[in-house]
């Protein structure tokens, strides 16, 4: 069973304003129609690939079904768009309700502004520094964490 993992664009990806990347960056155009420039850390194509290698992965950001074309240049991502969750509040839900029962790890800058989450028995929560983002996950190492966790807690 292969495991999901969930990834915001902003601040995970995207290294914009107000923080200041502190890993090295490039600045792409995406987008078709609200394009617009953003800074994207320099290998994180590569972590990416390496991400859709161990999990399945899903969009779940307020760039909804945009985020896969915007970024699929910059990002090499693959022509068939990743699926995404149609939610900008209340992911947590909206991701176990698409996982339904299979293991899972939510990638995201903005975990914390929730306030207090209890660590889920279902999956991981991720949260990354938006000054560095996607640079931050070893996907292998992730996968490895998800089942390890998730199998400790479900028994």
């Amino acid at each position: 069973m292969r495991p999901i993992a969930v990834l915001e664009v902003d601040g995970v990806l995207a290294l914009d304003d107000p923080c200041v990347p502190v890993v090295e960056t490039v600045v792409h155009t995406c987008g078709h129609r609200w394009a617009r420039p953003i800074k994207i850390p320099v290998g994180a194509a590569d972590v990416l690939h390496r991400l859709a290698a161990e999990f399945d992965v899903v969009w779940a950001s307020s760039w909804s079904h945009n985020a896969h074309p915007a970024l699929q240049e910059a990002l090499d991502l693959p022509t068939e768009p990743w699926p995404f969750l149609p939610v900008q509040f209340r992911k947590l839900t909206a991701i176990r309700t698409h996982a339904a029962g299979r293991p899972w790890a939510w990638i995201d800058d903005a975990i914390h502004d929730l306030g207090p989450i209890p660590e889920p028995k279902d999956g991981l929560l991720v949260p990354v520094d938006p000054r560095v983002g996607i640079m931050a996950v070893d996907p292998v190492a992730l996968r490895e964490e998800v089942f390890e966790r998730v199998t400790t807690r479900l028994s």
